[in-house]
């Protein structure tokens, strides 16, 4: 399962709208340790980002929270049962703050400052993320916290307009791994210890040591990353696909996107420049620039075809670009940047669309885009979106 579908499950948890189904999988899913980090900086995230200056919400109010729910489990109490219990008393603390604007954490009832219901559900997303260190404490990332943040090894973090950096002083002695997590509705540039610009995308993750030692730099990434690699022969990079292990991505230097979202269809790979080796098992393809490696689920080779850099590199240049873009691609998209639900009504199997706008647009003003095709309806209730095919009589 990938982060993507585990923030879904969240998020239908927090709303009230999981099933039993999707519960039990879910509480599967926390006791596994799989996504801790994410499932942890999911819930930190949101709490940051649902903050107004009314409800008088702080950082500190926010960590304090978090605190107090992610207890250190003790060992008469079985870590994974307790860890379940954790999440679902995280997951249902940040639903009622955001729903009700006023909670209590415990049968004592101590107040919590809370943060306000967020006032345009189909708002674009924003430059924010959260920062797991090795012991697994989170950091926000957002323009609200900026300069030095901490030191990792023999690394130093700062955060900045220009977002996250690390700086290696020296030679690395122990290996140590922060991960960056973008929640729907967020994205992140980040500069790794070797020069690396990394651009994350919404619901995504990237796992990366501090400092590159040894013979290769390895990084594992969930979702969707543009990747700038810093040239050097001697230590290759890799990117490793956390949901499908197999896969992996092998660079000099160069500049490339890959695309790693389970609910895709396929895992696509775009080249800008320079070349990169695709691997998976016994399957290598190498990449031109302008061209695309896609890892169809199912399929253990590389379809190699000519690649649309405009429409793959959009989502880094701040636009929606879609060229013949089936419907339910478009949403996925949507759902991932705006933070929206989405369900379908109806045949929409053959409708694709054209078309660019802003992603500092808000979904309105895409839906209003796409409804103008007469092809496709929108019915908006808060931050559920139904898609039904367009009927002239509505």
């Amino acid at each position: 399962m990938s982060m993507t579908e585990v923030q879904l499950l969240l998020d239908k948890y927090k709303n009230g709208r999981i099933s039993q189904e999707e519960l039990l999988r879910f509480q599967e899913i926390i006791a596994g340790n799989d996504y801790e980090p994410e499932i942890k900086a999911d819930i930190l995230s949101a709490l940051y980002n649902n903050r107004t200056p009314q409800s008088g919400w702080t950082e500190e109010d926010g960590e304090a929270v978090l605190q107090q729910i992610l207890q250190t489990p003790s060992p008469a109490t079985g870590g994974k049962t307790r860890r379940v219990v954790w999440y679902a008393a995280a997951a249902t603390l940040l639903g009622a703050t955001l729903l009700t604007g006023a909670i209590y954490m415990n049968r004592q009832q101590q107040p919590v400052i809370a943060a306000a219901r967020k006032s345009n559900p189909l708002a674009p997303g924003t430059n924010t993320a959260v920062l797991v260190l090795a012991d697994g404490s989170t950091i926000p990332l957002d323009s609200a916290n900026t300069g030095a943040l901490a030191r990792q090894g023999n690394s130093s973090i700062t955060n900045s307009a220009q977002g996250l950096a690390y700086k290696a002083d020296g030679t690395a002695r122990d290996i140590v791994y922060n991960t960056v997590v973008t929640p729907r509705g967020g994205q992140y540039q980040l500069t790794l210890a070797d020069g690396t610009l990394v651009w994350l995308n919404a619901a995504s993750s990237i796992r990366f040591p501090t400092a590159f030692t040894g013979k290769e730099r390895l990084v594992e990434i969930s979702g969707e990353g543009y990747f700038q690699v810093a040239a050097n022969a001697q230590q290759p990079f890799k990117v490793k696909v956390k949901d499908n292990p197999g896969m992996e991505v092998n660079v000099l230097g160069t500049s490339f996107n890959i695309m790693a979202y389970s609910d895709e269809q396929a895992i696509t790979t775009t080249l800008e420049t320079g070349a990169v080796q695709l691997v998976y098992g016994s399957s290598k393809s190498m990449l031109q620039p302008g061209f695309g490696g896609r890892l169809s689920a199912g399929s253990d080779a590389f379809t190699i075809e000519k690649a649309d850099l405009e429409q793959a590199l959009a989502w880094k240049d701040g636009k929606f670009r879609f060229r013949n873009t089936s419907i339910q691609t478009i949403m996925r998209q949507m759902a991932r940047w705006y933070n929206i639900e989405v369900a379908y009504e109806g045949d929409l199997s053959d409708i694709r669309l054209t078309g660019i706008i802003s992603r500092r647009e808000n979904a309105a003003s895409l839906l209003k885009i796409l409804s103008a095709t007469k092809l496709v309806h929108f019915d908006i209730n808060d931050n559920r979106v139904v898609v039904t095919p367009y009927d002239p009589q509505q």
